[in-house]
């Protein structure tokens, strides 16, 4: 059976209605991103965005059960020190560490207050065993910042 218009549009408003009361009632306390956020520069909309920091895009998985979305970034091998100790200090993201074959942060979330919004913040990079020293041998590295929209 066929919906006759009306229902159609009055059914398309009530599913984001409901979305947002949904949020309100338990996603904000979760740390969940709210159903209408867009796919973005994260970093930039926390106005917390480094100027060596260059923004790729960002992707979003509306047919997973999270609805995440995740900003990529690029930073230079010879901003990369800076970058991370950056997001360190900014948000607590642990130190880069080399393990096999590349470095990378361990899996990190921060959240600005209870109500804030949580973020997976994460760097690295696959390359030789360069030290730190010579990070500005490595091209570039990654950095990514996701949310997700709906709990598990």
């Amino acid at each position: 059976m066929l919906l006759p218009l009306a229902a159609i549009a009055h059914s398309e408003v009530k599913a984001p209605l409901g979305a947002m009361a949904e949020w309100e009632a338990h996603g904000r306390a979760e740390g969940l991103a709210r159903p209408d956020t867009p796919c973005q520069d994260f970093l930039a909309a926390l106005g917390r965005k480094p100027d060596s920091l260059h923004y790729l895009g960002c992707d979003k998985d509306d047919d997973s059960y999270l609805k995440p979305m995740t900003a990529r970034y690029a930073v230079s091998g010879a901003a990369a020190a800076e970058v991370e100790v950056y997001l360190r200090q900014r948000f607590d993201m642990p130190s880069l560490v080399y393990v096999c074959c590349g470095w990378g942060s361990e899996p990190h979330a921060w959240r600005e207050g209870p109500d804030g919004v949580r973020y997976d913040i994460g760097m690295g990079v696959e390359s030789p065993s360069f030290p730190r020293e010579h990070w500005d041998r490595i091209p570039s590295f990654g950095v990514t910042v996701g949310v997700l929209r709906q709990s598990p």
